[in-house]
């Protein structure tokens, strides 16, 4: 067997010791480099986004293409709807995002607004539920979309169930970005921002994410009373949805009878 480099052995023994599978790690990560803007990358951009060694890179992305989840044209390389099984088995899996997506849906046609469900995934939160106004179909649009949790309703309704540690340690690892000239960036603001989300129960946006937008988002919790995510509606400048958080807080109790 060929020994493994030092870096990545080190890397093995920071992230779980000796059952830590080196090459599957790097399969996610050629997997991860594909995104919005990326939808189809060279060899060279697919090692750059990766840190990985071109040969490296180039046995992953064959792999990939093997298995059907990549293809490519001999010169750039796309994923493939495939892919997308690995999101369905999640979604299948998971009893939040399937007990939620009708609720979602309940409430954008009462709403007329969108309305998701989104989960922290370390900095980011994720859509795993989602569904516009007269938008019947299962999984909506944007399910799987990310953004910094930081500066999202959803993101501070789910950091201001944190305790004052968690909350610190979360911080400690933040480098945020501006969105839009209105997000916030400096630790003690956003801080502050969090504890006034636990203060109020919801997270709530002024344009921190996109200009002209509002949102509103309540936590979403388990029987047991952990938070497992946060029920996101919209709103524009013409139209705030604070008038919907009644609605919103009566979702998520409701939520937290089923999801187990």
């Amino acid at each position: 067997m060929p020994r493994l480099r030092e870096s990545d052995a080190a890397h093995r023994r920071a992230n779980g010791g000796p059952n830590y599978v080196e090459a599957l790690a790097r399969g996610l990560s050629v997997i991860g480099a594909f995104g919005r803007g990326r939808r189809q990358l060279s060899l060279s951009d697919i090692a750059r986004a990766t840190s990985l060694p071109k040969p490296s890179a180039r046995r992953m992305l064959h792999t990939l293409v093997t298995l059907q989840l990549a293809e490519t044209d001999g010169r750039v390389f796309r994923l493939t709807p495939r892919v997308l099984a690995l999101a369905s088995d999640y979604l299948a899996s998971n009893r939040v995002s399937t007990v939620v997506q009708p609720v979602c849906q309940v409430i954008a046609r009462a709403t007329g607004r969108s309305c998701f469900v989104a989960v922290l995934d370390n900095h980011d939160m994720v859509v795993i539920a989602h569904a516009l106004p007269h938008y019947p179909m299962e999984l909506g649009p944007n399910v799987g979309l990310r953004h910094p949790a930081f500066c999202t309703a959803a993101g501070r309704a789910i950091l201001g169930t944190f305790d004052e540690g968690a909350l610190d340690h979360w911080l400690a690892g933040l480098k945020p970005k501006p969105l839009t000239k209105y997000t916030a960036t400096g630790l003690e603001t956003i801080r502050k921002t969090i504890l006034n989300s636990r203060a109020m129960g919801y997270g709530a946006t002024h344009q921190d994410v996109k200009l002209g937008d509002c949102a509103l988002a309540v936590p979403v919790r388990r029987y047991d009373g952990r938070t497992v995510g946060a029920l996101h509606i919209t709103g524009t400048l013409d139209d705030p949805p604070l008038r919907h958080l009644p609605r919103l807080k009566a979702a998520a109790e409701e939520l937290q009878q089923q999801l187990f």
